[in-house]
C-alpha cells in the first residue's frame, strides 16, 4: 500500500503492457498543479504555428535557417518533429522527464511555481519519481494554457500529454491557492457556466483541431469538473474521440445538466472517484456511480491527492462513501435549493468580502497573516446584513459538520 509517488517510483511497465488507468490519471492531474516551464509550447503558439494548413506550410517552409546566416537572437522554440509534409500539426518532443529536470527546487513554492494546496514538497517528490520512471518520463507535453483574471473571476490551466499509443491526455488543473480560484468555484452555486468551464470546452476543441488521436480528459478537484464540462460540450466529432473522462473528487453539476441528453450520452465514459469522506466531490449532483478510494487522512484533508491509497496498479477501494459524506451532499443541496439565485450570489460575495478583508489574496497568505487578519474580517462580518450573516453561518455549519465527522 502506498500513494501516487510510490506508484510512480515502482510501476515500471510501459502503457502497452499496463494500459492507462485511474492511478495514472491522478499522477498526471497532480503534476498539473505545477506551472510548466517555457519549453512547453502554449496552445496559443501551437495554434498560431499550425492551426491552419497555410500556417503549417509557412512553418514547415521556414524551417531551420541555413548555416552561416546571421539572425537576430530569438528565444529557443520548443522542440518539434518537422519531418515530412505538414498536413497535421507536429506534437512537441518535450517530455515529462525533460520538464522534471528543468524544474528547480525553488519552483516548488507557492511564491514561484506551485499552485496547489498540497505541500509543494510532495509535488516535487512526485516530479522526481516521474523523472526516473520508464512509464512516465517519455510522455510528451504540448498545448499549455494558463489564464487568470481577477476581473472575470477566472482561474484556468491545462496541458495536453501525448501517451505512447497516440492517446491525447488532456489534463486540467484544479483550484489553485488564490481567492480568485476559490471564488470561481463558489460561483458555481449561482452561475453556469463559469469562465473556466467555458475555457475548458474551448481548450479541448483547440487541441482536437491541432492533433489527431483518442482523447482522455481528466482533472483533480475543479479540474475534474472542467473535464466533464468539456466532454459534455464537445462538438459531435470531438465527442466521438473521447474514450474516458476522469473526475477525481471533482464537484458535480446542477440537476438541469445531469438530467440532460448530453450527460446521458457521455455518462458511461465518465469515471468519478472520491475519497470515502468526500466533501468537494459531493457538491452538487453526480448521477454516475462513484468509485470510493481509501485515504490515510480524515475529513477535508482526504481531498489531497497524495492521501489516496494505491494497491498495486489500482486504488484501494471501499464499498461506499461514508454516511457523513452522503448527509453533507443532501444537506448542501437542500440548503442551496432553499435560496434564490440572487441570495446565493450575495452569500458568496459576502464570504469573499470577509476573506479579502484579511488584506491577502490567497489561502496561503491568509494562513501567514494569522491572527493579524482577524479584526478586519470580524468587522466585515459584523457589517453584513442580517440575512447575509445568517446564510453564511448556515454554510459554515454545513462545512464544519462535514469536516469534523468521522467515517461511519
Amino acid at each position: 500500500m502506498g500513494n501516487i509517488t510510490q506508484y510512480a517510483s515502482l510501476e515500471t511497465r510501459s502503457f502497452t503492457d499496463e494500459p492507462f488507468n485511474a492511478v495514472d490519471a491522478l499522477v498526471l492531474a497532480s503534476l498539473a498543479y505545477e506551472k510548466m516551464p517555457a519549453t512547453v509550447q502554449t496552445l496559443d503558439d501551437a495554434t498560431a504555428r499550425y492551426g491552419t494548413l497555410t500556417a503549417r506550410m509557412r512553418s514547415w517552409l521556414s524551417g531551420p535557417r541555413s548555416a552561416g546566416t546571421e539572425q537576430p537572437p530569438q528565444p529557443a522554440p520548443p522542440r518539434h518533429r518537422t519531418r515530412g509534409l505538414p498536413f497535421r500539426a507536429p506534437f512537441s518532443d518535450v517530455t515529462l522527464g525533460d520538464v522534471a529536470e528543468e524544474l528547480d527546487p525553488k519552483d516548488f513554492d507557492v511564491a514561484t511555481g506551485h499552485t496547489g494546496l498540497a505541500d509543494p514538497k510532495l509535488t516535487q517528490h512526485l516530479y522526481e519519481a516521474v523523472a526516473r520512471s520508464p512509464r512516465f518520463a517519455p510522455i510528451r507535453l504540448d498545448g499549455y494554457a494558463d489564464r487568470f483574471s481577477r476581473e472575470r473571476q477566472m482561474q484556468f490551466a491545462a496541458v495536453t500529454m501525448l501517451l505512447p499509443d497516440g492517446t491525447l491526455a488532456v489534463v486540467f488543473r484544479g483550484t489553485d491557492d488564490t481567492f480568485v480560484g476559490w471564488k470561481e468555484d463558489f460561483n458555481m452555486a449561482f452561475q453556469y457556466p463559469v469562465p473556466a468551464q467555458h475555457a475548458a470546452a474551448e481548450y479541448v476543441n483547440g487541441v482536437a483541431r491541432l492533433w489527431r488521436g483518442p482523447l482522455v480528459l481528466l482533472g483533480h478537484s475543479k479540474g475534474g469538473n472542467l473535464a466533464v464540462y468539456a466532454a459534455l460540450n464537445a462538438p459531435e466529432k470531438v465527442a466521438e474521440r473521447i474514450t474516458k473522462v476522469y473526475s477525481l473528487d471533482g464537484p458535480g453539476f446542477p440537476s438541469s445538466v445531469v438530467n440532460s441528453p448530453a450527460y446521458a450520452a457521455m455518462m458511461d465514459r465518465i469515471e468519478k472517484i472520491v475519497p470515502d469522506s468526500s466533501i468537494v466531490g459531493m457538491i452538487f449532483e453526480t448521477p454516475e456511480p462513484c468509485r470510493v478510494v481509501r485515504s490515510d487522512q480524515q475529513g477535508p484533508m482526504q481531498h489531497l491527492a497524495f492521501s489516496w491509497q494505491v494497491n498495486g496498479d489500482d486504488f484501494d477501494y471501499l464499498p461506499e462513501v461514508a454516511h457523513s459524506s452522503q448527509l453533507f451532499n443532501q444537506s448542501l443541496n437542500s440548503w442551496l435549493e432553499s435560496m434564490s439565485t440572487e441570495q446565493r450570489e450575495r452569500t458568496v460575495d459576502a464570504l469573499f468580502s470577509i476573506l479579502h478583508a484579511s488584506n491577502t489574496d490567497s489561502i496561503s497568505g491568509l494562513m501567514n497573516a494569522g491572527l493579524k487578519a482577524v479584526p478586519n474580517m470580524i468587522g466585515t462580518f459584523v457589517g453584513l446584513s442580517d440575512e447575509d450573516r445568517r446564510h453564511l453561518l448556515e454554510a459554515v455549519n454545513l462545512f464544519v459538520s462535514a469536516s469534523l465527522a468521522r467515517r461511519r
